[in-house]
């Protein structure tokens, strides 16, 4: 699965669908960060090789995938001299430096991380002890690398982030983002990610694209792919869940959905075809059961994620 690339832009998938071993990925490897993979998420990997190493056990260890990728965000784990009393303080930051969230606090190259471990063993041959000192200090970066964060944007993401948390509670709204094209909408919808990813939810988006004006609910097909590739990464059990409240709801009228997004009918298999009916009827119709849908898509699908609703956000 490894490949030498200068960087690479991550997508959000599934946890169980995510490239490498989920225990030891870096945050921006989970796709959920709104940022670009270059060689430092390798060096939050050796971190996390080298707290198991000194204490015997991951710094997040779960079999929920969701959980994982939520400890990886936003979870501080406990330093390993804590666990392990035998680990020096200073072999303890730099193994915390390597386990920085952002790939800015962390050591910029394999060969700082290697001078402050020689500093400590050189310390330990001479005195028998190792002194606190500044980890990173020697530390250098031969790339020229741009830090990957919004400025100006504060308000934006905070709004955002409000209404996230007023839906995960019930309520239903959409949010307007309007703008120049290029002046980074899609960056600022994107941190919404991480708080998703706490309340157990989907992210999904579609674009109107220039060239695909000729495709009708072009953007509307995209973001729900997205949904449905997402869902069939789940157990059996839960597709069953998820199909009964569907056709509950659609009854024979799901071959309106399959028509505008084909893999639906992956979820609630093959449907009868729905009577003709003039233009604006059916437009009616698909309007009404489309919204049906919507509401559907709101559901938690089984009584494990009950206490937090997954919220299918489109960006449009």
């Amino acid at each position: 699965m490894a490949t030498r690339l200068s960087r690479e832009v991550h997508q959000n998938s599934n946890g169980t669908v995510l490239e490498g071993t989920l225990a030891y990925i870096s945050p921006e490897q989970t796709g959920r960060m709104n940022r670009d993979l270059d060689y430092r998420t390798d060096l939050y990997s050796l971190g996390i090789t080298f707290y198991e190493m000194l204490t015997g056990v991951l710094p997040f260890n779960s079999t929920d995938p969701l959980e994982l990728i939520h400890s990886h965000i936003a979870v501080t784990p406990v330093l390993p001299h804590q666990l392990n009393s035998e680990v020096p303080q200073m072999v303890s930051s730099i193994v915390m430096k390597l386990l920085a969230k952002n790939a800015e606090d962390r050591y910029q190259s394999a060969f700082g991380a290697k001078a402050d471990l020689e500093n400590c063993l050189t310390q330990l041959q001479n005195t028998g002890k190792i002194e606190n000192f500044l980890p990173g200090i020697l530390d250098k970066s031969g790339q020229f690398l741009i830090r990957q964060k919004l400025y100006g944007r504060t308000q934006e993401v905070a709004d955002l982030m409000a209404s996230f948390d007023r839906v995960s509670f019930g309520k239903t709204e959409m949010v307007l983002v309007s703008g120049y094209s290029g002046i980074g909408k899609t960056s600022v919808v994107s941190e919404i990610h991480k708080p998703i990813v706490r309340q157990r939810g989907y992210f999904i988006a579609g674009k109107f694209d220039q060239f695909k004006r000729d495709i009708p609910y072009a953007a509307i097909t995209q973001a729900f792919d997205s949904l449905i590739q997402q869902l069939l990464t789940k157990s059996s059990e839960e597709l069953a869940i998820w199909k009964q409240k569907l056709l509950s709801k659609l009854g024979t009228n799901g071959e309106i959905i399959i028509d505008v997004v084909p893999s639906f009918e992956l979820i609630i298999g093959s449907q009868p075809a729905v009577p003709q009916l003039g233009s604006t009827e059916s437009q009616n119709r698909f309007n009404r059961f489309f919204k049906e849908f919507l509401v559907i898509a709101q559901l938690p699908p089984s009584p494990e994620t009950a206490s937090s609703s997954p919220v299918s956000d489109c960006e449009f």
